[in-house]
Formats: C-alpha cells, sequence, structure tokens
C-alpha cells in the first residue's frame, strides 16, 4: 500500500473519491479534493488527474477556508477580472471542438478605434491583444499593435490594466496604420459597431 503524503501521484490515493470545488473556474482552473482517512484531505488539480496531491490535516483545510471566507485571502482570480471584462463590454463565446468540448473562452471588445481581444485556453495558456479597429481576422492577426501571453491571472491583469484612450506604440507609427477610415458608433451600453467610410 503507498503511503499517502504530499507530492504522492493522485492516482496512487487509493479509496480517493474526488469532487470539484464549487468555486471552479471556467477555464479549467478546477481542484479536486478527497477524504483520505485520520482527518487528512488530499487535494489535485483536475487538469492533471494522475499528478502530484497535496495532502493536508483537518485543521490546516479549515484555517484555510476560515481565511478565505474572511477576505484574508485576497488574491483577484481569473474570474474576477473576467468579470471585470464583462462589465466592460466584452462579449463572450465559447467555441467548441469536434467532440463538442470547450476550446477556449474568446472575449472579444471594439472601442477607440480598437479591437481588444482575450483567448483562455487553459489556467497557464491565455492570450490578449490589441488589434487595429480594421483587422480582418481577430483569432489570427497580421496586425498586432500589443499582446500577452502566458497565465491567465497574469495577462487578464494586463489587459485590463491598458489605457482605453490611446493604443501602445501608436505614437511612434505612422497615423495611416493606427486608424482606419471609419468610426465606431453606439448600438447599446457598453457595445458599439464599426461603420467604415464610404466615400
Amino acid at each position: 500500500m503507498t503511503e499517502i503524503r504530499n507530492g504522492v501521484s493522485a492516482e496512487l490515493v487509493s479509496g480517493a473519491r474526488w469532487r470539484k470545488g464549487s468555486r471552479s473556474g471556467a477555464v479549467g482552473n478546477c481542484v479536486e479534493v478527497s477524504p483520505v482517512g485520520d482527518g487528512r484531505t488530499a487535494i489535485r488539480d483536475s487538469k492533471a488527474p494522475t499528478g502530484p496531491a497535496l495532502v493536508f490535516s483537518g485543521q490546516v483545510i479549515r484555517s484555510f477556508a476560515t481565511a478565505a471566507r474572511g477576505g484574508v485571502l485576497r488574491m483577484p482570480t481569473a474570474e474576477t477580472y473576467l468579470r471585470r471584462l464583462v462589465a466592460r463590454g466584452y462579449d463572450f463565446l465559447h467555441p467548441r471542438d469536434a467532440k463538442g468540448e470547450i476550446a477556449a473562452v474568446v472575449g472579444v471588445r471594439a472601442h477607440h478605434n480598437v479591437i481588444d481581444v482575450i483567448r483562455l485556453h487553459a489556467e497557464d495558456n491565455a492570450i490578449a491583444s490589441r488589434l487595429p479597429a480594421d483587422a480582418a481576422d481577430v483569432i489570427n492577426p497580421s496586425d498586432v499593435l500589443w499582446q500577452r501571453a502566458g497565465w491567465a491571472t497574469d495577462v487578464l491583469r494586463d489587459l485590463i490594466a491598458l489605457p482605453d484612450d490611446r493604443t501602445p506604440g501608436a505614437l511612434s507609427r505612422p497615423r495611416s496604420e493606427t486608424s482606419a477610415s471609419g468610426c465606431w458608433v453606439p448600438t447599446a451600453p457598453g457595445r458599439a459597431k464599426w461603420l467604415p467610410a464610404t466615400a
């Protein structure tokens, strides 16, 4: 019988009844827990079910839960940042693969003659971009004004920190590269549509 201790492969935790945390996020950042006896709890990453498990005593888990409920732990989560983006007027899509599984979470917001796009593939695989307003393909753009890739929380934080009223690097680019002929017309609160100039 394998000793159940910190770092043991989660698949070796005998008799485990894994369940996802009730606050698991929409981009795959799920934590699963299981009691393992002796008042201890094992925790694993749902994206790596055979990866290492962390094992804590009941007192440690209770202290952590109390601190989280009491607001002592205030690390912004990807979910927190996503809510901020929704409040800013981002529209979100959930493209699916051939099996019907969500392949990514994609958010798009057009404003101030630019288009901001966030693609979340996993907790550690996010890409945010700012594109010119005339970008023909927002998923595979040919011209990018600003871009970050990496952990979802870091990328989302950087995207939220971008100033709305100017384009990074715009001062060093010729005018023809930073603006397109046309304008954004408000269609609803927080929403707009790009109307290209025809004359």
